[in-house]
């Protein structure tokens, strides 16, 4: 006889960590008590501040456990994988949780309520402790590495903020002398490429003391934005300023995909210097060249805006920390703030980013922005 959907599906919960060495009669008659649940990426098992009344099993998927920070952003703690369980602190000190738990990846959960867990526990107890004392010993493993990484990486911005201090009064007088001769040079001559060259000259100095401002901010965690609506050929033309004409002498052909033309409502030159590092990181990726697509559209009321390139692509493994500062990744031969700066500017401006990779095939940068009224 085939076993039932649900008898399937409990039987993906039995190698779970919780049961290491229970003996199979209790597994079996503890099973039909656990409740299933189905999750999509992105849905909530639980909030931070809810009752703790169940302990959680991960059949299948990923889940990523977050804790709300000062800023009132959600940091990263910790991912549980298949075979792994979680919520047991809360459950066990009887107090509301103190994280939030989001399925990564489709997800099939199986929830044992406070009794369940009860009756597992007189049934076989030496057991039950033992992997308890095992998983905990993991999280705090777990949690002593991610207060390290906190701790050094906290170092690091305030050496970074000091330094780009430091070159913020620096660069005053050679940006003040380099701007004073780039304007001479476009008064005096009536020689065109000198005059374009001039121009170039004007940019780039502008584009060092942004990006240095744009450091300045992101490490004192305050970014202010002047947002105003700008169009998409726009946004192209500040890009080209600033990026895009590398692309020719990497070998790069850039193409554009325009399906949405209004405005968006963003600092031009911050938000340009953040798509500007993710268009830096696709050129790392075709060190031999490629493409680069440039795609603009709409999601409901969305404007969306897509930089995809046709390089090596990112390692799973390193997708969950690519907004992260100094966080090297095996892949990249880098390791600074560039991404982490782009994700801040792009949430100044009210947007989120996001990066889907394929190894071997490309990356694919996903922001999204508020629709602006009347678009």
């Amino acid at each position: 006889m085939r076993a039932s959907p649900l008898a399937r599906t409990i039987e993906q919960f039995c190698d779970n960590r919780l049961f290491d060495g229970v003996d199979v009669d209790v597994i079996e008659r503890i099973a039909p008590k656990i409740g299933v649940l189905h999750k999509k990426p992105g849905e909530v098992i639980f909030r931070e501040g809810e009752p703790g009344d169940s302990l959680y099993l991960v059949g299948e998927g990923r889940i990523q456990i977050a804790k709300t920070v000062d800023t009132g952003d959600h940091e990263i703690v910790d991912y549980v994988d298949q075979g792994s369980f979680f919520g047991a602190n809360a459950l066990l000190a009887g107090e509301p949780h103190s994280t939030t738990a989001t399925a990564v990846k489709p997800a099939l959960i199986g929830a044992l309520t406070e009794n369940t867990f009860q009756e597992i526990l007189e049934l076989s107890p030496g057991r039950l402790h033992m992997n308890f004392l095992r998983a905990v010993t993991a999280r705090i493993r777990s949690a002593n590495a991610h207060f390290m990484r906190e701790t050094v990486r906290a170092e690091r911005l305030r050496v970074a903020s000091a330094l780009a201090n430091a070159m913020i009064h620096d660069l005053k007088n050679p940006v003040c002398i380099a701007r004073c001769c780039s304007d001479l040079i476009a008064t005096e001559s009536v020689d065109g490429h000198l005059r374009e060259l001039s121009t170039m000259l004007t940019d780039t100095v502008n584009g060092i003391l942004g990006m240095t401002l744009d450091l300045v901010d992101y490490t004192r965690g305050s970014i202010s934005v002047t947002k105003r609506l700008v169009s998409i050929w726009r946004l192209l033309d500040e890009l080209n300023r600033q990026s895009l004409h590398l692309l020719p002498s990497k070998n790069i052909e850039f193409v554009k995909h325009i399906r949405y033309q209004g405005n968006v409502d963003v600092d031009l030159g911050r938000f340009a210097r953040a798509l500007g590092n993710v268009i830096e990181n696709a050129i790392e990726a075709m060190p031999r060249g490629g493409f680069l697509t440039f795609t603009s559209d709409t999601v409901e009321d969305q404007v969306v805006l897509r930089i995809s390139d046709t390089g090596t692509g990112i390692a799973p493994e390193s997708l969950s920390t690519l907004f992260e500062p100094f966080e090297r990744h095996s892949d990249s031969h880098t390791n600074g703030v560039g991404l982490a700066i782009a994700k801040a500017m792009v949430e100044a401006n009210g947007g989120k980013i996001s990066i889907r990779s394929v190894a071997d095939k490309g990356t694919t940068v996903d922001i999204r922005l508020p629709k602006p009224k009347g678009e």
